[in-house]
């Protein structure tokens, strides 16, 4: 695929979602807001002319029209039977930049309006080609056709198209009649029966003359101008703005620095006291080894004896025979150093001692830390 091409097959679905919004408009009303408040000449100077020569032939005669931003003047006539005067009036218009146009009544152009969907847009004129052979008796290569977005309807994602179509034929007949004046021409327009103008262009094109536009050129010097002033200015802008940005920076290090110091300073102290406390605070909230054996001392009866007493941080576990050992619970459950006792398992007799082997799991009652003592409960 060339790299035009797919450019364009990139830039179509771009195109197609900018068009699809408002966006369109309000940048014409913008630009439109922006010219009037230039000087009248200014603003013509920046506009340009945009002037175009439309022939019509009437009869035998051929009529002369002129067309700018201003609106349509009226030339005249020529007689299509006298060949000096068209040859005359062909040489003065080709002296000029001005591109003639034929232009043609409604009547002769086959026109059909057509729903299409909104991905035909980008390539409408493809479609069209397509349709040809269903909406009229021709084929693509026997007419001239141009097709125009009438509306679009975001709802129901379709196009309102007008297809018109001019044959090869009535098209050649007609720039025949204008002598020497059907050579060279712009385009082919079509009017309709209140004297508007389409806006389109039936002429091939290949038939298509090309003239460049001297105030377009100008324009676009100016533009290019005025886009080196600008970006002359902006490298200028960026210049100081990179002077002050070392400046900035520089400083920002010298304060990151001096930031980065004195945060290592405290964490540094933040973790001598951390370490010098958490043995403390751990010692401080759970009762020591000798006040846990000391109450199991006086809390369990005579008749039990412990075979396995272990202590894992905050869990108890104690393995031993009783003779009541599901009475070993509730005399724990007074326990202000043990929190759940429980059974852990199924007690089991033992023939040999007559009492009851048993596994009982609890957890260390853990004080409150003072801050959790001085918070306010619900």
């Amino acid at each position: 695929m060339p790299a035009a091409d797919r450019l364009s097959s990139l830039l179509d679905p771009i195109t197609l979602r900018l068009a699809r919004t408002s966006l369109p408009a309000r940048s014409r009303e913008a630009m439109a807001a922006l010219l009037l408040l230039l000087p009248a000449r200014l603003r013509a100077w920046v506009e340009g002319d945009d002037q175009r020569l439309f022939l019509l032939r009437q009869g035998g005669d051929v009529a002369l029209v002129a067309a700018g931003r201003r609106g349509d003047a009226a030339l005249g006539t020529l007689p299509l039977d006298d060949a000096s005067v068209l040859e005359q009036a062909r040489e003065r218009l080709d002296g000029s930049a001005v591109p003639r146009w034929l232009l043609l009544p409604v009547s002769q152009v086959l026109r059909r309006r057509l729903a299409l969907p909104f991905a035909a847009e980008s390539r409408l004129r493809e479609v069209l080609a397509f349709e040809l052979d269903r909406q009229t008796p021709f084929s693509a290569d026997q007419v001239s056709y141009h097709g125009r977005v009438l509306a679009r309807d975001p709802a129901a994602q379709q196009l309102d198209v007008e297809l018109l179509v001019l044959p090869r034929t009535r098209l050649d007949a007609e720039v025949l009649a204008l002598g020497t004046l059907g050579a060279n021409l712009a385009g082919v327009d079509v009017i309709d029966s209140n004297g508007f103008r389409l806006g389109v262009n039936l002429l091939p094109e290949a038939r298509r003359e090309r003239r460049q536009d001297p105030v377009r050129r100008l324009n676009l010097a100016l533009a290019a101008v005025a886009g080196v002033a600008l970006f002359a200015t902006l490298l200028l802008t960026l210049a100081n703005r990179r002077d002050l940005r070392d400046d900035f920076r520089a400083k920002v290090e010298v304060a990151t620095a001096e930031a980065r110091q004195a945060r290592v300073l405290r964490n540094q102290l933040q973790a001598s006291a951390q370490a010098a406390n958490f043995l403390a605070a751990r010692r401080a909230s759970r009762p020591t080894m000798l006040e846990v054996l000391d109450d199991l001392t006086r809390r369990i009866p005579d008749d039990t004896t412990l075979d396995k007493l272990v202590i894992n941080d905050d869990n108890l576990v104690m393995v031993g025979h009783s003779s009541a050992a599901p009475a070993l619970v509730a005399l724990l459950q007074a326990s202000p150093l043990l929190v759940e006792p429980a059974l852990s398992g199924a007690v089991q007799a033992d023939p040999r001692t007559g009492r009851d082997r048993f596994t009982l799991a609890a957890r260390i009652a853990v004080k409150p830390s003072p801050e959790a003592a001085d918070a306010p409960r619900p």
